[in-house]
């Protein structure tokens, strides 16, 4: 990138020096500006020869550079080559991880539909391609959003009535979940005596037998009609 830079601004100078300068010279300085903007031109390609597409919602064929009738060779070949250039750990420092992984993942998608492992749709690849670009942005935002707000509340930035608002909701969670599961144990346990006290009274009436008077067994005595 720093050697795009550098032909820019020699272009750029170049250019700038021509104004000044008579007919013939002016013609040899536009000569010199187009022969060294070729080259910026030039140098880009060989830093990079498959580009990203720069439309949205790219093909899988326009991701790889690639026409339609490739073999699978060289759709091996050409995402060895693009896993080289886009692969997040090798990207300069001047392009955005979120945007990085985004491209890498889309090329990873396209290498799996070309190579047969999930099927081909140009209007499912498209919406699922920028889809998930949008949906790693957003996620990443989120999560540095939630970090911010993490580091906030702990430098103290956070307005202390509404950390005492949180410490006193965990409070009233917490004695609410002590009281209850301390309600439910104590009902299961009553319970559990109630049903053992029952089974305790009911063996114990089948255990008692019947116990009868000896006297109502005995036969009565004949009446004495004796007389003195």
């Amino acid at each position: 990138m720093s050697r795009t830079l550098s032909v820019n601004f020699n272009v750029w100078a170049i250019s700038n020096q021509c104004r000044h300068r008579k007919f013939p010279h002016f013609i040899r300085c536009i000569n010199a500006a187009t022969t060294a903007e070729y080259a910026s031109s030039n140098t880009d390609r060989q830093s990079n020869p498959f580009p990203y597409p720069t439309h949205r919602n790219p093909t899988p064929h326009q991701l790889f550079h690639l026409p339609i009738n490739a073999t699978k060779l060289e759709i091996k070949a050409r995402y060895y080559d693009l896993v080289r250039l886009y692969h997040p750990d090798k990207i300069s420092d001047s392009t955005d991880p979120t945007v990085a992984l985004a491209r890498f993942r889309a090329i990873t998608a396209a290498y799996d539909a070309l190579r047969g492992k999930t099927p081909l749709k140009e209007g499912v690849f498209h919406d699922g391609s920028s889809d998930l670009e949008a949906r790693y942005r957003t996620t990443a935002s989120y999560r540095a959003m939630r970090q911010k707000r993490q580091e906030l509340y702990n430098s103290g930035a956070v307005d202390d009535s509404r950390k005492d608002k949180l410490i006193l909701a965990g409070l009233i969670m917490t004695v609410a979940f002590v009281v209850i599961h301390t309600s439910l144990t104590r009902r299961e346990a009553m319970a559990a005596m109630l049903v053992e006290s029952r089974s305790f009274a009911s063996d114990r009436q089948h255990r008692q037998k019947p116990v009868e008077d000896y006297r109502l067994s005995q036969d009565p005595e004949p009446p004495n009609n004796a007389t003195p």
